[in-house]
């Protein structure tokens, strides 16, 4: 196949990279069809008042060696600065700094469990590789290598706040390789005078049109047509139909599934999604603690985070306001809250800002994502998915779910659509560059502030 024609479902990160992956291996008829009005999905921006904001909070973290090699690419990387930000664990009306020695002294847990904590986390900290985890839970490797004590006072709240389940139903892979990364104690990445994740989009979209890639915008896939083995065309919205000779599905793997109900891919039947609402809103009130990441440890709360935006990145919005964003992560898009109505959304997260800060909030904008497939579930023996189908030979998967047990991010979004675009390459007897690049791509220097 000297010359194919390849259709990528799904302009999100992972589309982009593997679209740019094929694309600067020579592969020059390459579509993207997205049905949004830009391309970076979950990474994406909204505006006001001429300022860019992020769907949801992002920040970059100092080993997500892919997302740092594509900022490099789009000539952004030289912008980054580093902060060390607080983490706040907000129990029983009072909060804790775990990352401070008095914090992590008052929180409540004995002494012998918070030394069997610490021993938790440098075993963590020094193990990258946790696939041998994969079919055992995250209660047996906290209480293996911390305790059981450790898990009630932190661990059980926290796997509900991230999937809505107890521990004993997460990977311990999952969990070791986010414990891994360190999000609360290493700096954290932005663009000062930016949103970070904008210009990446921006830069990557940049990279796709002057590399020859097709951009479908604003269109929709309804179907997938077969024949014999191997899918043939993609149906749009508008009844038009796209051939090709490679197709790759970056979107959900229900709605892939939903598109060509008749593939029996390993383990892509069983992926379920949590949903995600994330409200974003400005006020020139100031609060107290000041903390980027506030975990709202108690459980009794409607959000299970509150991020300080401003606190990681000052120069977000206008000058003197302070940027939150609330967070709920729900098991699925049916549980009653994704589908409560704004205002009653708005004044329950207005309750957690006052019991959180003790003020009544007065933000001057709001804006409020709703996303029905936000993130795998991942349940303790959690599998990837191959990464070509194995009913149709000619259908390839990228996404965030083929990435465990890594954490969920832009950069293994990123990752998997380079791992994709270079299995097809192979596919074609050719190879791509950039696996090798990013793998051992180094951060050069850190500018903090």
């Amino acid at each position: 196949m000297a010359t194919p024609a390849v259709v990528i479902l799904g302009g999100g990160l992972s589309g982009v990279a593997a679209a740019y992956t094929l694309a600067r291996a020579g592969v020059r008829n390459v579509t993207v069809i997205e049905g949004g009005n830009s391309l970076g999905g979950l990474a994406g921006s909204f505006e006001r008042d001429g300022h860019f904001y992020p769907l949801g909070y992002h920040h970059i973290l100092h080993r997500d060696r892919a997302l740092l090699y594509f900022l490099e690419l789009v000539g952004a990387l030289p912008q980054v600065v580093w902060r060390r930000i607080r983490m706040l664990f907000h129990l029983n009306g009072q909060a804790y700094d775990l990352g401070s020695p008095a914090g992590f002294l008052r929180f409540p847990m004995s002494l012998g469990d918070k030394a069997r904590f610490v021993r938790l986390m440098l075993l963590a900290f020094g193990k990258r590789e946790w696939s041998d985890w994969q079919d055992r839970s995250a209660a047996e490797l906290i209480d293996r290598h911390g305790s059981a004590g450790v898990r009630r006072a932190l661990f059980e709240r926290l796997t509900r706040l991230k999937f809505e389940l107890p521990c004993d139903e997460v990977s311990g892979a999952w969990l070791g390789a986010r414990l891994h990364f360190r999000e609360g104690s290493a700096p954290l990445g932005y663009i000062p005078g930016a949103n970070w994740t904008k210009v990446l989009c921006d830069g990557l979209t940049r990279l796709l049109h002057e590399a020859g890639v097709e951009t479908r915008l604003r269109t929709r896939v309804t179907r997938l047509h077969t024949s014999g083995t191997r899918v043939s065309e993609a149906e749009l919205d508008s009844g038009e139909r796209i051939p090709a000779d490679l197709f790759v599905s970056t979107v959900p793997t229900e709605t892939y599934l939903g598109l060509v109900p008749t593939d029996t891919t390993p383990q892509l039947g069983s992926i379920r999604y949590s949903a995600l609402i994330s409200v974003i809103c400005a006020t020139r009130q100031k609060v107290h603690p000041e903390a980027y990441w506030n975990n709202l440890a108690s459980l009794d709360r409607t959000a299970g985070a509150i991020f300080i935006l401003s606190a990681l990145n000052p120069t977000i919005g206008r000058p003197g306001d302070t940027c939150v964003n609330f967070v709920t992560h729900l098991q699925g898009r049916n549980r009653e809250l994704f589908r409560t109505s704004d205002g009653e959304l708005l004044a329950k997260y207005s309750e957690d800002f006052r019991a959180v800060f003790g003020l009544e909030l007065k933000a001057f904008w709001t804006h409020i994502a709703r996303v029905p497939m936000y993130s795998p579930v991942f349940h303790r023996g959690f599998r990837n998915p191959p990464i070509n189908s194995s009913s149709w030979e000619n259908v390839y998967f990228a996404g965030n779910y083929r990435t465990f047990p890594s954490i969920v991010s832009t950069g293994t979004a990123l990752g998997s659509g380079v791992a994709t675009g270079s299995a097809l390459l192979q596919g074609l007897g050719q190879s791509s560059d950039l696996p090798p690049a990013i793998d051992g791509f180094r951060l050069r220097s850190m500018t903090h502030v």
